[in-house]
């Protein structure tokens, strides 16, 4: 018997470092608005040498979209490690290019449990409990959990000028057809208590540490924005992806 247990722990041991440590990558996903391509998303995470890492998000159109909606969207988050939980050190959410920008940045301070708020216009405060992540990092704080076999999630974001939570369920497993192959991903909904319409569906694979895969936003007005990824760097594909013999149409799932 403590043969087994000594031998079960080994096992775990290493699946729970693997859950906190999600190896640096770069992702880059095709978007589509209501079918037709728009544009394109790049991720990145990196580590820093003073032991932050940092996880980009970068939205912009291509091709006709580009006359129409030119903006360039920019999200990065600082974060670090602290104690089993990730804990966001700063955020920074950039919109150039187009005719309305928008600036808005978060600085945690974790002493006194507060972040500072500036968006170029009125800088503020605001409380923050010890959980709370920001807008972007959450995605990652969620790849770790779901590596943790957790089947609830409920983050509580700094969101702008409101503390907003952000509950998350498991809807099923599906096959999701990417410019890569096909793949297994999990399909989790993000719940909105005002949606309007709205609604987040995303697809983690766990095959590649449950990075997402393909994430569909629906707005208000019906508008459906897809991205999908297309390539990847830093994380091990090898017998991730099944080979596709015939090429299928992108955002395909069974």
């Amino acid at each position: 018997m403590n043969r087994l247990v000594s031998v079960l722990i080994l096992l775990l041991v290493p699946f729970y470092l693997s859950a906190q440590e999600i190896p640096d990558f770069s992702a880059n996903y095709l978007v589509k608005l209501n079918g037709l391509q728009a544009g394109e998303l790049k991720r990145s995470l990196v580590s820093n040498p003073d032991g932050t890492r940092t996880f980009k998000s970068a939205t912009q159109a291509k091709g006709i979209f580009a006359f129409f909606k030119p903006d360039l969207v920019e999200e990065i988050s600082v974060w670090r490690h602290h104690n089993t939980a990730i804990r966001p050190d700063s955020y920074l959410y950039q919109r150039t290019g187009g005719k309305r920008d928008k600036y808005l940045s978060l600085d945690f301070d974790w002493q006194k449990n507060q972040v500072h708020i500036d968006d170029h216009k009125q800088p503020w405060t605001l409380s923050i409990e010890e959980d709370t992540l920001d807008k972007l990092v959450y995605q990652i704080s969620l790849m770790s959990d779901l590596a943790e076999n957790k089947i609830q999630f409920s983050y509580r974001i700094a969101d702008g000028g409101k503390i907003k939570t952000y509950k998350i369920d498991i809807l099923a497993t599906e096959t999701i057809t990417t410019p890569i192959g096909k793949i297994e991903a999990i399909k989790l909904i993000r719940h909105r208590a005002k949606s309007k319409g709205r609604q987040t569906i995303l697809w983690c694979a766990p095959s590649l540490n449950y990075l997402p895969i393909m994430l569909e936003h629906t707005e208000k007005g019906g508008s459906v924005f897809t991205a999908v990824l297309r390539r990847l760097d830093g994380i091990d594909t090898n017998g991730a992806f099944e080979k596709i013999e015939t090429r299928s149409p992108a955002f395909v799932t069974h």
